[in-house]
């Protein structure tokens, strides 16, 4: 799909939000009911090649993720070539639309608080979607309350420092090297997002809020 293809599609309502890598934004989708989803923009640097092989390959695991259409992880809908040059090539990403993230659905709970029942629901929907990205070889790295989004829970995104930490832990040992199937499902790699997860599912829990020293502990 083209730039003036994806104009024809989604217009564009609000900036909802900017990372290193680009800036997301609320839209609707004319063609599907007008619809909201968010439209992820990203500049990617083109290589003599073309595109980078490690961009094809982050947007084939999303494309591989979605085919299961997982209840707590939410969906790609479509990836779009906007344009390319020489020096960067501009992609967007169609996402699903989530209205909040857990800080703001936490914010807006009465007092006092979000009922027990609740929270465990909450974390069990997490406790889901993890095990799903885990169970594909994907590793988040980047939970907190703004990537997690009731009801739909964990924003998948797959980024630079996944593959930075994956050259770390071969690096670290130059003369013994393990295959990247192996390093992928290695227990460390995972107790990442496991730490996360421990930090995070206290936060909907007013009485139970984890300090400074037990985050560093």
């Amino acid at each position: 799909m083209d730039k003036e293809s994806i104009g024809a599609q989604y217009e564009a309502v609000a900036e909802i939000g900017e990372g290193a890598y680009g800036k997301v934004y609320k839209a609707r989708d004319l063609k599907n009911g007008g619809r909201f989803v968010a439209l992820k923009r990203v500049r990617v640097q083109t290589e003599e090649e073309g595109m980078p092989l490690s961009t094809i390959r982050e947007v084939a695991v999303l494309r591989q993720l979605e085919a299961f259409e997982h209840p707590n992880v939410v969906r790609l809908f479509d990836v779009c070539t906007v344009s390319r040059t020489d020096r960067e090539t501009k992609l967007t990403l169609v996402f699903e639309h989530v209205d909040q993230d857990l800080t703001t659905y936490l914010e807006k709970a009465p007092d006092p608080g979000v009922p027990p029942e609740t929270i465990k629901d909450m974390m069990f929907q997490l406790l889901q979607g993890l095990d799903f990205l885990h169970s594909h070889r994907v590793v988040h790295r980047d939970l907190k309350p703004q990537n997690i989004l009731p009801i739909e829970d964990l924003v998948p995104e797959i980024d630079e420092q996944g593959r930075a930490l994956l050259l770390q832990f071969l690096a670290f040992n130059p003369s013994r090297r393990i295959s990247a199937f192996a390093a992928l499902t290695h227990p460390y790699f995972q107790s990442v997002d496991s730490l996360s997860r421990s930090v995070y599912m206290t936060q909907p829990i007013p009485t139970n809020k984890p300090t400074m020293e037990e985050r560093t502990a």
